[in-house]
């Protein structure tokens, strides 16, 4: 193993501690349904910020306790604390000195007791109609609302009902009850008006006008968060829960895994390896060119390669016997022999045309080396001339 130095040596053991507690710690909860301040496809973020384009301050009620405050618009979402008798004594007495109450898809026993309505299951449908022209700037038809639960109304309810089925047993999906100066809105689940509703369903956002009827311009629209998450609250109070939402949600956590990986590539480039480096392979014996020769040679023997042969060998006699008279070795076999025997009177020029045919016929291997024997022995004979 490479030895390490001790500044390396501690921030691997620190990239590890950090990565096994990363991956050690469990993943942060989803945000809650209904989050006033959630930008996922079940929050009310796109919602807020359409109310905050409109002039309108948006708020939460808090944590600790229920607390209305100066309210004009209040929007109540299902949530995991149930109401008690006092808090609906109170909410009550906000709407009839004139606050604007909006129930979603209320599921709560005191509530629906309070306001008289219910909620019921039945069969979808993907359209509404206007039972009473209340809404005027929205559409006679709202589509896109595949709900099943929906609103009912006692026979003697004072509630009107703004938006129902189509059918003789058609059921309320958007209702208005009016108490003492204020309204209540009674909403079924097809209008919760979530960042999902709002983009994909935009029919079912035509309501939120009609929502804002009886609230001032400039007027304050609270959400009850305290029904919504309970009296502990929502995980954004509660701070930072484990390493990993520390590392992965503050500048800091984002600074330490930088850190982390500008180290790691450092000691890439640094090459430090888990191992002996490789051994290089050293350059071995040069080979020599008779090895070359002998290497060829035997390639050519194994191709049956010959006629390659026999005309070098032709070539070579030619150019070593034609030089002394200056006779181009290029010519025809038969002229080639007949300057020579016309420059060399004392030249065998019977042995020489014989030799030249032969090494034209193709011989077979034997006889190439035997071919190739006599040419040898012509050139040292001509060469004691």
């Amino acid at each position: 193993m490479a030895k390490f130095s001790r500044p390396s040596g501690l921030f691997l053991l620190f990239a590890l501690l950090l990565a096994a507690a990363l991956l050690a710690q469990r993943p942060t909860p989803p945000r809650p349904v209904y989050d006033p301040s959630g930008n996922g496809p079940d929050g009310l973020l796109l919602l807020r910020e359409w109310l905050a384009e409109m002039g309108y301050a948006t708020t939460t009620t808090g944590q600790r306790s229920f607390a209305i405050g100066p309210a004009d618009l209040l929007f109540v979402y299902p949530g995991i604390e149930p109401f008690t008798a006092a808090e609906g004594d109170r909410l009550v007495e906000w709407v009839e000195k004139g606050g604007t109450l909006v129930l979603v898809d209320t599921q709560d026993d005191e509530l629906l007791d309070r306001f008289d309505f219910a909620t019921v299951s039945g069969d979808s449908t993907d359209r509404l109609l206007q039972a009473q022209p209340l809404l005027p700037a929205a559409s006679a038809v709202i589509t896109g609302t595949n709900f099943a639960r929906r609103l009912r109304l006692p026979h003697d309810s004072p509630a009107v009902t703004l938006l129902a089925e189509d059918g003789s047993l058609a059921r309320p999906a958007a209702a208005l009850l009016r108490r003492g100066k204020g309204w209540v809105w009674l909403l079924s689940s097809d209008f919760t008006l979530t960042n999902e509703r709002l983009t994909d369903s935009r029919s079912t956002s035509q309501i939120v006008p009609a929502l804002l009827r009886a609230v001032p311009d400039g007027g304050r629209v609270f959400f009850d968060t305290y029904h919504l998450f309970g009296p502990d609250g929502p995980q954004e109070a509660k701070g930072i829960a484990s390493l990993q939402e520390w590392a992965y949600t503050t500048p800091t956590g984002w600074a330490a895994l930088y850190l982390l990986g500008l180290g790691f590539g450092f000691l890439l480039l640094q090459g430090r390896r888990l191992g002996p480096p490789l051994q290089t392979i050293t350059q071995g014996r040069r080979r020599e060119a008779a090895e070359f020769v002998v290497a060829m040679a035997g390639l050519q023997r194994r191709a049956g390669v010959r006629s390659s042969i026999a005309r070098q060998q032709n070539q070579r006699l030619k150019q070593r016997l034609g030089r002394p008279w200056q006779i181009p070795a290029d010519l025809s076999d038969g002229e080639f022999v007949a300057r020579l025997a016309a420059a060399d009177e004392s030249f065998n020029d019977a042995r020489l045309r014989g030799l030249l045919i032969r090494l034209a016929n193709a011989p077979d291997e034997a006889a190439l080396v035997q071919l190739a024997k006599e040419v040898e022995e012509v050139l040292q004979w001509t060469s004691k001339i």
